[in-house]
């Protein structure tokens, strides 16, 4: 029998329903930047961090500035909208389940495309950040969302083999990492979100009020 041993957590779209307000940053950047990025092409840059964004846009359209110059200005940019939100909030039914796992043994880290400085505010913003043993970036693991890199890096911090940590994620990059990573995986997709291909993903969510500790571990262990 699998023993679980850890859950890692995706954070914008996962712990909080920050993606809306990413999408609505990275809209006025591409304004600012005289780039017209149609929806579609927009939409597969969720999950992914700004270093594969920028990459890509740079290969599709004319940017003058260099990777390190947008890198620059989109993190500033994203620190000071974050700083002066007022009204972040965790997802519904998450903090009851982070005091269960809190209770159990199982550790809980967090593995992201944002910067750092951003999760922390994110954190403090929703009261949450006493819950998680680690904060794993994709900038700190070199990669990208889709590669593995961020979650095997995250289960390296928490101690913990892949084979033994279950990830909650909501995009189709995500998903990608946390099975390419061989954990098992669980896609968060509220019903009123635009939903995203969660088709590697072992189990499809909708609330964290429909889960619990007992439920995960059933699930881990079936899986």
């Amino acid at each position: 029998m699998k023993e679980l041993k850890a859950i890692i957590f995706d954070m914008d779209g996962v712990l909080v329903d920050s993606e809306p307000w990413h999408y609505e940053i990275e809209c006025k950047l591409f304004k600012e930047l005289g780039l017209d990025v149609p929806d579609e092409v927009h939409l597969t840059y969720i999950g992914t961090d700004g270093d594969y964004m920028y990459s890509d846009l740079k290969k599709r359209y004319n940017v003058s500035m260099t990777l390190p110059e947008l890198m620059e200005w989109d993190s500033k940019q994203r620190v000071e909208f974050f700083r002066h939100m007022d009204n972040l909030k965790p997802n519904p039914g998450l903090i009851d389940l982070l005091q269960e796992l809190r209770n159990s043994d199982i550790k809980i880290g967090i593995a992201t495309s944002s910067i750092l400085d951003i999760v922390r505010i994110i954190l403090e913003k929703c009261g949450i950040e006493s819950y998680f043993e680690s904060i794993t970036t994709t900038e700190q693991a070199g990669k990208s969302k889709p590669a593995p890199d961020v979650y095997l890096m995250a289960a390296k911090s928490l101690g913990v083999a892949p084979e033994h940590c279950l990830v909650f994620e909501d995009s189709f990059s995500g998903i990608n990492a946390a099975k390419s990573a061989g954990m098992f995986c669980i896609a968060y997709q509220p019903h009123n979100d635009l939903l995203q291909d969660a088709s590697r993903a072992d189990k499809l969510i909708h609330s964290f009020g429909e889960i619990n500790l007992s439920l995960i571990h059933k699930y881990f262990e079936e899986g």
